[in-house]
């Protein structure tokens, strides 16, 4: 027993013994070797907890560069840095500057902004609009006559004809309170609408910062075209609504061959916008959903009575019997109308010329004096 206790605490002994013999160097040497290798696991230890990832310090970069973008359409003058809104007369780079305005202004996305400046610069015409509906629906009450004064005017043989049956339109028109002028209001809406169209077109062609992150929906990229159509879609079903409802005055009458080319129209329209960017169909959209809003309005009695507006007159219902035309006709009929009417105006303008020869030749001769040399 005694035997067996001392094996086991020989190497203890022997250990003890051992590092007694060993020199202080040897020991020394060993100690810092260990030293030094914890130490170095320890600095990597520290550095990995310290350092970030390269893919959060790229995100962090990403983020940083995103918000610089951001801020800089959010600065007047930004679009004419980049050769955008140069000037304030020409209708595309007019509405660059308003766009930039509100943008800047409001803060917000490019998204709203188109959208609220399209229903602002409508509603400023709102009033025009009015009028113009008022006008169409006291002209549609005295359309026979004028159907049969304008048959007048094509058969009418000299210019002293003529004039006389403008004479009877004009005293039709003005005892019935219809002030032409205002027929005219839905023409300023053409210079807007290319304006908006070349505007936004270059815009999304000169990639406006924020304009491929601020779209909304399905159309994040407003300088990419809609990939589903959607936008496209809507806006032709728009425009087939507030055609169907009247126009944009909601007092306009269409014969139905025209009535069928507004409906054709807005499909074609569809394969003719899908290469362009969402922005631009996006206007198209709301301008359509706008006049769908305000043809409604206009329609309706109880506004147009407190308007002081005409109300408007159906047209007769159509001959049942009468040859259905179709819209190859229409245009040809409409074309035929509009040559012969040309050939009338010429052919009065050459009889007012000859007539106007003749007057001067008459005043000539009535100048002319015989002069009779005095007597001597």
């Amino acid at each position: 027993m005694l035997m067996i206790i001392l094996a086991r605490l020989q190497p203890l002994f022997i250990g003890a013994n051992l590092q007694r013999t060993l020199p202080s160097s040897y020991i020394l040497q060993n100690s810092v070797r260990f030293n030094s290798s914890s130490s170095a696991q320890q600095a990597t230890t520290e550095i990995q907890k310290s350092l970030q990832s390269f893919d959060q310090v790229a995100e962090q970069a990403v983020d940083v560069t995103s918000q610089a973008v951001g801020e800089a359409s959010l600065q007047f003058g930004y679009l004419q840095s980049i050769g955008l809104a140069k000037s304030w007369w020409w209708p595309p780079e007019l509405i660059q500057h308003v766009l930039e305005i509100v943008h800047v202004s409001t803060g917000l996305p490019w998204w709203a902004t188109i959208t609220i400046t399209t229903i602002g610069i409508r509603a400023l015409l709102f009033p025009l609009y009015v009028k113009s509906s008022d006008t169409m629906a006291r002209n549609s009450k005295i359309k026979p006559q004028l159907d049969a004064i304008q048959e007048e005017m094509y058969t009418a043989t000299d210019m002293a004809e003529n004039q006389k049956v403008m004479l009877k339109r004009k005293k039709l028109l003005a005892d019935n309170g219809v002030k032409t002028r205002y027929l005219l209001a839905p023409v300023l809406q053409l210079p807007l609408a290319l304006g908006f169209f070349s505007g936004l077109r270059g815009m999304a062609n000169a990639n406006v910062d924020g304009f491929s992150t601020q779209g909304a929906l399905w159309f994040q990229d407003l300088t990419a075209a809609d990939p589903y159509l959607a936008l496209q879609c809507l806006s032709a079903a728009v425009i087939m609504g507030f055609m169907k409802l009247g126009g944009e005055t909601g007092a306009q009458q269409f014969s139905p061959q025209m009535q069928k080319i507004m409906l054709v129209l807005p499909l074609v329209s569809i394969p003719a916008t899908m290469s362009l960017s969402s922005g631009v169909v996006l206007y198209f959209f709301v301008n359509g959903l706008f006049s769908v809003l305000q043809t409604t309005l206009l329609r309706n009695k109880a506004f147009r009575h407190k308007m002081g507006i005409a109300d408007i007159v159906k047209p007769p219902p159509a001959d049942p019997n009468a040859p259905q035309k179709g819209i190859a006709d229409a245009f040809k009929e409409h074309f035929d109308k509009a040559k012969k009417k040309a050939e009338k105006k010429a052919e009065q303008q050459e009889q007012e010329q000859v007539a106007k020869k003749l007057a001067e030749a008459r005043r000539k001769n009535g100048e002319i004096k015989i002069v009779r040399r005095p007597k001597n």
